[in-house]
């Protein structure tokens, strides 16, 4: 192993001398990849060290014309020098870095180009329905749409479509899936995003998702440990608590972590939620608050449980650093050090990358964790075998920084087959959830069909599928639109009557009710009032009809936008509302579009959660056409 040793020791021995490793390097030493890990961190700086545990995201840089964030699209010599500098060794890119294949592909091709020595772990958060991050590229209806299916080769065939795509693009780590067991029906961040509130069905479809994305060099990441799905805030903005019991804790949240990561799993995503039957210990906000310890900086949970306990010999790594759980309350360069203190590996966005000012702050950080290794040996251990654990998993993974194709890309994300594939699973999704004799609907030559929701870009959307429905059975359907907000409390009975009258049918597409919903219940009892056909849509999570009375026909879709709540952006989901809205009709000679497949994969429960309304497994068919 000489030659390797003086490899590695060219390559590593200054800051100065730090150069891209070439592919031929790479191939030398990848033929004793622990070896060659060892030698590299022996003979890497503190900084570089510290550089392949950082990922940040550069979803902005500085402001455009109009003194507005200003995507970070292209490379420029700010952010090269940041990465090359700063010896990063890993990037997540958002929906705002990503327009179309080439601009993507140009832009991870230029990223890698930046790279001070190894290739680039490059990111991205592509679960599926609710998240997601490409604007062109299959999205696939999502993890509780592929609950409702109940059909593993439909969850592998998801994790082959994403695999497929990103890896064409240059992405190398895809965070997920998600794993937690979405048990709480209030719960405001996971819902649609989690694949049942059965934990066996969790184990099943992620286990055969990491499968599908396995067929093509892509890692995957179980979300969020250790478990997101009992929570009834969002730890986005909020540092939200699990108060479960341990053995409660085992038999339901832990279960689907513990299968799926012995069944190949790469990486763990941590949670920012405080389990006192975990760690029971409590520690000071910047506000002087005594809280318990979120599980991101929590060394009983990420050391304990998930190394000693779990043998987990993958990547940990947190979630973003950057949201109101950690940012909001503890200062970020102690919470940095705290979660590698933990067991983290790799420190997710500690600082948003989004302007010149922000590296200064970068800086500092470096700077902070040099001066804390030096007097803490702890730290100083922690970051050498974090450090060797990513670059192992690196050589591992045979990662490279290698030139994507843009022709190859374009024949692939996307494409055809793959739409029509993301239909397909779609249509198996929908679930009938209750139904008086009003579905399906039978189109007549002319047709009047109102639609309401909140917001009009949903409305938008409906009108523009039940025009494709109107196309191809040969009918006319004139719709109506109407944005009321739907959990409020400000239209009249004589308000929803007027909004109701004259219409054949009424599409009341719901997102996500609670509490009292009143101006939807309005028009509940209006259109039951007149004997007008209405059917509910959920067009979210599948739980609306329990806050409703009078429902007489109601679907659930598990998503008609995908949604980055990190920045208020979203895209449209056509494929589910597509699917969902086919579910409802049939053409003039009574056969429905698309018969329901769907069984739900949650309980649906009564608002004060005592009782099961719908219960999982449940999905209403049609039996005889009208």
């Amino acid at each position: 192993m000489k030659k390797l040793t003086l490899l590695t020791a060219c390559l590593f021995s200054a800051l100065s001398m730090a150069d891209p490793i070439t592919q031929a390097q790479l191939n030398e030493l990848w033929k004793d990849k622990q070896k060659s890990a060892d030698e590299i961190v022996n003979n890497m700086s503190e900084a570089e060290k510290i550089g392949q545990l950082f990922m940040l995201d550069f979803r902005y840089w500085n402001k455009d014309s109009n003194g507005e964030p200003a995507a970070f699209l292209a490379m420029n010599d700010e952010v090269a020098k940041v990465i090359s500098q700063y010896h990063l060794g890993s990037v997540i890119l958002f929906r705002e870095n990503l327009i179309d294949t080439p601009q993507t592909i140009n832009l991870i091709n230029q990223l890698q180009s930046s790279r001070s020595n190894l290739p680039l772990f490059i990111g991205t958060d592509q679960e599926g329905g609710y998240v997601t991050r490409l604007r062109v590229g299959t999205e696939m209806p999502g993890n509780m749409a592929l609950g409702a299916t109940r059909n593993p080769a439909l969850a592998e065939l998801t994790g082959m479509i994403h695999g497929y795509e990103l890896s064409s693009l240059g992405f190398n780590i895809n965070f997920g899936p998600v794993v937690d067991v979405n048990n709480n029906q209030n719960n405001p961040v996971i819902g649609v995003r989690s694949y049942s509130d059965n934990k066996e069905l969790v184990e099943t479809l992620s286990t055969n998702y990491i499968k599908g994305i396995h067929k093509y060099n892509l890692l995957t990441s179980l979300k969020h440990f250790p478990g997101h799905g009992n929570v009834s805030s969002d730890s986005h903005v909020d540092l939200p608590i699990v108060n479960s019991d341990e053995k409660t804790w085992r038999s339901t949240e832990l279960a689907p972590f513990k299968y799926a990561l012995a069944h190949g799993s790469d990486a763990v995503m941590t949670a920012h939620i405080i389990v006192p039957a975990l760690d029971d210990n409590k520690i000071t906000t910047l506000t002087g608050k005594k809280v318990g310890i979120p599980a991101t900086l929590s060394k009983p949970i990420l050391h304990g449980i998930l190394r000693d306990e779990l043998k987990f010999e993958g990547l940990i790594v947190t979630d973003a650093m950057d949201m109101g759980a950690i940012a909001d309350n503890f200062d970020i360069n102690w919470a940095v050090e705290t979660s590698l203190l933990a067991g983290s590996d790799i420190v997710l966005m500690p600082i948003k990358m989004w302007d010149t000012e922000s590296v200064t702050r970068l800086d500092n950080m470096y700077r902070y964790l040099e001066a804390q290794a030096a007097k803490n040996p702890e730290l100083q251990k922690r970051i050498d075998e974090s450090a060797r654990r990513v670059i192992l998993k690196k050589l591992q993974q045979q990662i490279t920084a290698q030139p994507v194709d843009i022709s190859v890309a374009e024949q692939i994300v996307a494409s055809k087959s793959h739409k029509d594939l993301e239909n397909m699973v779609s249509e198996q999704a929908i679930t009938l959830i209750k139904n008086d004799n009003v579905l399906p609907y039978i189109l007549k030559p002319q047709n009047r069909i109102l639609v309401i929701s909140d917001e009009k870009p949903r409305n938008t959307l409906i009108e523009k599928h039940l025009h494709d429905i109107a196309a191809e059975t040969g009918v006319s359907i004139k719709s109506n639109e109407h944005v009321v907000k739907l959990n409020e409390n400000t239209l009249s009975k004589s308000d929803a009557e007027q909004l109701i009258a004259n219409q054949d049918l009424i599409l009341l597409t719901t997102y996500n009710l609670k509490d009292t919903p009143t101006n939807a219940q309005l028009i509940i009892d209006a259109a039951n009032k007149t004997k007008t056909p209405l059917v509910v849509i959920s067009s979210r999570n599948p739980y609306d009809i329990a806050y409703l009375n009078g429902v007489k026909a109601n679907i659930a879709i598990y998503g008609i936008t995908g949604f980055d709540i990190t920045n208020n952006n979203r895209n449209s989901l056509e494929t589910n509302i597509r699917s969902g809205l086919r579910t409802l009709f049939a053409d003039s000679h009574a056969q429905p579009l698309n018969p329901p497949k769907g069984l739900l994969p949650v309980n649906i429960k009564n608002p004060q959660g005592n009782k099961i309304l719908f219960p999982y497994g449940h999905g209403e068919t049609y039996h005889t056409a009208q």
